[in-house]
């Protein structure tokens, strides 16, 4: 891969994209009958994207994107709106001035919580077998089933069960199970938007851990994205985590670390 010469747009980018695939998860959540979760979402001109869920625990979707000096005048609303239900955290994104963000979210109560990478490369990046490992797409029930299973596995969800159906058919989305030796092992998701793709949730049962199954569902999402039209592609990831390693040996770089502010712990 060439040196990778990042621009504003690039960041730009990334923030639709990111912002884009958890209102869609969001979306999902809100149709619920009923809406028990109490999911709403803001937007506002200038990137800006808001999402408050009190409903569901931690801080995933009670989420800001894309705030930054420019949209001064809209940020103590979302403050407010955040205070109403259970506290959020916002991601602070280099490229753009955040010094009086910053000083705003400090003066009710934030304060800097973490980082969250955000990794960038094109789709068609070498791939790497892997003894043993099959990567399907997620196509009928059955193998959603399957797909459920690793995926709380890999995340470690012992308390609940997310609910999957509408994930099947979801605008964007695509999702792939992979097998070691035949029995279901890891998860992931595809969204694309136009030329841009994302790399969400992937994770891997900790009793699968070890036998590249993680990259063998990197290897195949990017696959499927350059064969829909992606051009590039997007990933998120801990830093210096299992994941950053993982996207870094495949071939995606880091576009830049975020700073996460959060009003109450982060549990992401």
């Amino acid at each position: 891969m060439a040196a990778f010469i990042p621009e504003l747009d690039d960041v730009r980018r990334a923030q639709a994209i990111v912002a884009g695939y958890t209102k869609s998860r969001q979306a999902i959540i809100a149709a619920r009958p009923g809406n028990p979760m109490r999911a709403e979402a803001r937007t506002f001109e200038g990137g800006g994207l808001a999402l408050r869920t009190p409903g569901f625990p931690g801080s995933v979707f009670n989420r800001a994107y894309g705030f930054h000096d420019g949209l001064l005048n809209d940020l103590p609303g979302v403050i407010a709106w955040f205070a109403a239900g259970i506290g959020g955290v916002f991601e602070l994104a280099p490229g753009q001035p955040i010094a009086k963000t910053a000083r705003m979210l400090a003066d009710a109560g934030y304060s800097q919580s973490g980082f969250h990478a955000t990794m960038v490369g094109p789709v068609d990046l070498a791939e790497q077998r892997a003894s043993g490992v099959e990567v399907d797409k997620v196509e009928d029930e059955a193998a959603l089933a399957m797909f459920s299973d690793a995926y709380h596995a890999g995340w470690a969800i012992t308390d609940f069960r997310v609910p999957m159906g509408p994930w099947l058919g979801a605008p964007g989305w695509s999702l792939y199970l992979a097998r070691r030796d035949g029995k279901p092992a890891g998860a992931a998701i595809l969204y694309q938007v136009g030329e841009d793709a994302y790399l969400a949730d992937g994770a891997v049962d900790p009793a699968f851990r070890g036998h590249r199954l993680h990259r063998a569902l990197l290897d195949r999402r990017c696959s499927d994205a350059a064969a829909t039209g992606a051009k590039r592609v997007f990933g998120g990831c801990e830093f210096l985590s299992g994941s950053y390693r993982n996207q870094l040996r495949k071939g995606l770089g880091l576009l830049y670390t975020e700073a996460l502010w959060a009003s109450a712990p982060s549990s992401r």
